[in-house]
C-alpha cells in the first residue's frame, strides 16, 4: 500500500472515531454528524493545505507593505494542494451527505 493510500485511510479512521466519540457522548446518532464534521474537516483541510490568496484583503495588505517599505513584495497566487488529507474529508462528507439523504 502506497504512503497516501495509508495517509487516506488512518485520516478517515481518526474523523470517523472523533465523531463516534462525539456522537456517544451528546446521544446523536453518527450519521447525523457525519456530513457536518465532514464539512468541518474539510474546511479546516482546505483552509491548512492551502497558499498564496487572491482575495482583496491580501492584494491590499501585498500594496500598503510596497507602498510603506519601497520593497517590491510578489503576490502570490492561489494554490490548492490536494493531499491525502484534504481527499479523505471530502470523500467523508459525501458519505455523509448520502446517508443523511437515505437514512
Amino acid at each position: 500500500m502506497k504512503k497516501t493510500q495509508l495517509i487516506f485511510f488512518i485520516t478517515l479512521l481518526v474523523e470517523a472515531g472523533l465523531i463516534y466519540a462525539c456522537s456517544s457522548f451528546l446521544f446523536i446518532r453518527f450519521i447525523e454528524l457525519m456530513f457536518f464534521s465532514g464539512l468541518l474537516f474539510s474546511v479546516l483541510t482546505f483552509w491548512f493545505s492551502s497558499s498564496g490568496s487572491n482575495s482583496a484583503h491580501s492584494y491590499y495588505k501585498t500594496h500598503s507593505m510596497r507602498l510603506m517599505s519601497g520593497a517590491n513584495i510578489e503576490h502570490n497566487p492561489f494554490r490548492l494542494r490536494w493531499t491525502a488529507y484534504f481527499l479523505a474529508s471530502l470523500s467523508f462528507m459525501g458519505v455523509g451527505l448520502i446517508f443523511s439523504f437515505f437514512c
